[in-house]
């Protein structure tokens, strides 16, 4: 049997395991993601969270989507895995812990935990230019917050279907002729003069999610150069609400992000034999 605890950040939800002494091997890891993370035969989640060892920070965290791929980062995956280190006691309150997309600084408090996202570099991706899919013509950027994310400008997300959502997000997320490696799709309405409504097509998990960390960052550092937003930006996503502070340089190159959301401990258990 293996223990895991279930754990969601704004209806982002994770299946978490300690792997720290490596009885799992990458094969092993990523096809129990595609196990567990099945809806209705298993626990369900967005993804697997793996708690490894790093030789030089706290721990090692690893995140496997929901089809098996590893994924660089995930924002509510981080303040997940770093609520549970916290909860397990593998890290105290404040903690550095390794990701493929470098370190990632977090402070818990409580149900709450903040993220340093460190430094964006913003002149690595593209700004004012405009995407069509089936007649459809988006303003949009992109850019990369450890992992990739098309930033698409809507005036008013509630008209458009859940399936038309997914339309537009699984077609852009697969042209590789502009996005060679694919990319996250946030789908993004200014709602104030510091608040967006922000709903996400997640590249590995390949559906709209209801919350996703990285794209509230995305979401928010676009938005701020776009429509001269105030810091911080409160990004409403359909399973809650992420808080993204945010610090550029003079020239508006470079941005510090911090993502500040809630998290939830939803079960700890041990999984039966039959999914391993």
């Amino acid at each position: 049997m293996l223990e895991f605890a279930k754990i969601q950040g704004n209806g982002n939800d994770f299946v978490v395991i300690d792997n720290r002494d490596k009885k799992l091997s990458e094969r092993e890891l990523s096809d129990l993601a595609q196990k567990v993370c099945e809806r209705r035969q298993s626990l369900g989640g967005d993804g697997l969270l793996v708690v490894e060892v790093s030789k030089t920070y706290d721990f090692k965290m690893r995140l496997f989507n929901s089809d098996g791929s590893e994924a660089e980062m995930c924002g509510n995956g981080a303040r997940c895995i770093a609520r549970y280190a916290q909860k397990k006691m593998l890290a105290g309150e404040q903690m550095v812990f390794e990701t493929l997309a470098g370190a990632i600084r977090a402070t818990v408090q409580g149900a709450y935990v903040e993220l340093d996202m460190g430094e964006i570099h913003l002149s690595e991706g593209f700004w004012g230019e405009n995407l069509t899919v089936e007649g459809m013509t988006f303003p949009f950027v992109y850019l990369v917050v450890g992992v990739p994310h098309c930033v698409l400008f809507v005036e008013d997300l509630h008209g458009f279907s859940r399936d038309e959502l997914v339309f537009i997000g699984r077609t852009i997320r697969h042209d590789t002729q502009r996005f060679p490696k694919g990319t996250n799709v946030n789908f993004v309405e200014k709602t104030g003069q510091s608040a967006l409504q922000s709903i996400t097509y997640e590249r590995g998990v390949e559906d709209l999610t209801l919350s996703c960390g990285t794209g509230s960052v995305a979401s928010a550092i676009a938005s701020a150069i776009v429509f001269d937003m105030s810091s911080p930006v409160e990004v409403h996503n359909p399973g809650g609400i992420n808080w993204v502070s945010l610090q550029f340089n003079e020239s508006k190159s470079q941005c510090h992000a911090y993502l500040k959301g809630k998290t939830v401990i939803v079960a700890e258990g041990r999984l039966c034999e039959e999914q391993l």
